[in-house]
């Protein structure tokens, strides 16, 4: 399960369960894990449960929002998951209602984050972030925004816009502070950028290869942030016939390129490769 969370009502009633589960994509095992969970969570915990899903594309909140039956005949179990999607989640679009509420617009941000003018409702959210006078807070919720993004593409123009509306002063303590560490972060993001996108092409060469995409193997190769070890796997990817070929070890025979060695390093590297003297006394 994504999140559950056990929600206090504040008109004293009854607490009940929520469960979230957040989907970029059809899953048919969900069709069965659902109403498991749901049942699951009844009985542990005595309580209501309401099965919450978000979608981030119409195609995918269609097929989750419809009824989960089980049974012969008359259906002995019927889930009908809450959805939440682009379909029935506001766009925002004029700054003054982001400004509204900078926390719900930020979720309904997310919602819409394939959406096509992603970039002109990034800039909305942007302009309306750039109103709040709290700073710690409109800092600690551009970052959330920004964990959010699922595609690279979009977090990089939302990186943009971050400079561009809230770049830090120079000659105070801390708006030095930040502009060395935005320095200094800046080839560290651009790495993180290239092993991202690096992920997202190798997961759709297994998908369109028909490989069973798990979740336990999303998981393995988004959580791997070593470049030349992901080039090994997309260059098996494109003729293996098994996950298997694909994952297995590194042998002598893949070209996995070595971090690059300083001149200092690869001095003492060759002279502790050299032939060693076989002459005896």
């Amino acid at each position: 399960m994504d999140s559950v969370l056990r929600v206090v009502r504040p008109d004293g009633r009854e607490p009940f369960i929520l469960l979230v589960e957040a989907q970029t994509g059809i899953e048919t095992k969900k069709e069965t894990s659902w109403p498991y969970y749901v049942a699951y969570l009844r009985d542990r915990y005595r309580l209501e449960v309401v099965l919450l899903v978000l979608c981030v594309d119409t195609a995918t909140a269609a097929w989750a929002a419809r009824p989960l039956r089980t049974g012969l005949g008359r259906p002995t179990q019927v889930t009908v998951p809450h959805v939440l999607g682009p379909a029935n989640v506001p766009r925002v679009s004029r700054i003054q209602d982001a400004s509204a509420d900078l926390d719900f617009a930020a979720f309904c941000l997310w919602i819409h984050s394939n959406d096509p003018d992603i970039e002109g409702i990034l800039t909305v959210m942007g302009e309306a972030l750039a109103q709040d006078t709290d700073r710690e807070a409109r800092d600690d919720l551009a970052g959330l925004i920004e964990d959010g993004l699922g595609s690279e593409h979009a977090r990089k123009i939302w990186r943009n816009l971050m400079e561009t509306l809230f770049t830090p002063r120079r000659g105070t303590i801390v708006g030095d502070a930040r502009l060395a560490g935005q320095e200094e972060g800046r080839e560290e993001g651009l790495e993180e950028g290239r092993v991202a996108g690096k992920s997202e092409q190798l997961l759709r060469l297994m998908e369109r290869r028909g490989f069973s995409m798990t979740e336990e193997i999303r998981q393995r190769v988004t959580t791997c942030t070593d470049m030349p070890v992901l080039d090994l796997w997309f260059d098996r990817a494109i003729d293996a016939t098994t996950l298997d070929e694909v994952f297995a070890s590194p042998s002598v025979t893949d070209r996995v390129p070595a971090p690059a060695q300083s001149p200092e390093q690869t001095t003492a590297l060759s002279q502790g490769l050299s032939t060693p003297d076989t002459s005896t006394d």
